[in-house]
């Protein structure tokens, strides 16, 4: 049933996205442990994308509650492969309306980019390190990084999985059906920025995104995930799907790990 024809009260919607959201959580870091102490191949964290595109179904199934399919993947058109032999009508592929999501994209990686770098490499060559050491006084203080090393030589497979494990199933969980359905509990139109309407359900959404990742493996600079939480709401509020989210998703994360490698933080 769409979205617009079910409507739950408000304690039966947290109650779905609560035990969902925990569940899931749960699910993923039990995931995660297996893989990384028991000695499996990373391949397995395929996994986690599955959970994360499967749990709205249980949402469906449950309270009879589903994200409109023009939110999760918007299509252009469809492709259609025929095939050889009497009545075959072929395949047909969905093609997703990629343009506008683009658009966005190239319009971020504009805006936010040339100085995010610029201040990366700062942190990572003297900020940090004079921080811990000056004014936290710490023992041993941060290291300082150079760009000494090259890119990933799987750079290309991470940038394939953080697009299609990471980013699209991250946005199908959390901005197709959380901040959707969090809409039945707050007024979808209650802010407007930079041509978004949307209620609280963004930043609530962005919150719960944030300390998912802490749920799952917790990190000292997790807290700074709400600052692009934020922007994968709004881009699902101006747009009305989440492909942009999707893109500028893997995109973030494809960066993080380029420039953690270049700079030899991680292996």
């Amino acid at each position: 049933m769409p979205q617009s024809e079910q409507r739950n009260s408000p304690p039966i919607v947290w109650r779905e996205i609560l035990v969902l959201y925990l569940g899931s959580a749960a699910l993923i870091r039990g995931i995660k442990f297996i893989v990384e102490d028991g000695g499996l191949s990373g391949d397995w964290l395929v996994l986690v994308a599955v959970v994360f595109l499967y749990t709205p179904v249980l949402a469906e199934r449950w309270n009879g509650f589903m994200v409109d399919a023009d939110i999760l993947f918007p299509e252009r058109g469809r492709w259609k492969l025929p095939l050889v032999g009497a009545n075959r009508s072929g395949l047909s592929f969905a093609i997703p309306d990629l343009g506008p999501a683009l658009r966005w994209l190239l319009l971020l990686i504009v805006i936010i980019y040339p100085a995010f770098i610029l201040g990366y490499h700062h942190c990572q060559s003297w900020a940090f390190h004079w921080f811990s050491s000056e004014v936290l006084s710490l023992s041993p203080a941060y290291p300082r990084f150079s760009p000494e090393h090259g890119l990933p030589e799987d750079l290309w497979l991470q940038v394939l999985y953080q697009l299609i494990c990471v980013g699209y199933a991250e946005e199908f969980f959390y901005r197709g059906y959380m901040q959707t359905r969090l809409n039945d509990v707050f007024r979808p139109d209650r802010f407007r920025l930079f041509g978004a309407t949307f209620g609280w359900s963004l930043p609530v959404t962005a919150v719960l995104f944030t300390l998912g990742h802490s749920i799952v493996t917790l990190q000292w600079w997790q807290p700074f995930i709400l600052f692009p939480a934020l922007i994968f709401g709004w881009l699902r509020a101006r747009t009305g799907n989440i492909l942009a989210g999707a893109l500028f998703h893997a995109w973030a994360n494809s960066v993080m790990i380029t420039l953690d490698h270049i700079y030899g933080i991680t292996a």
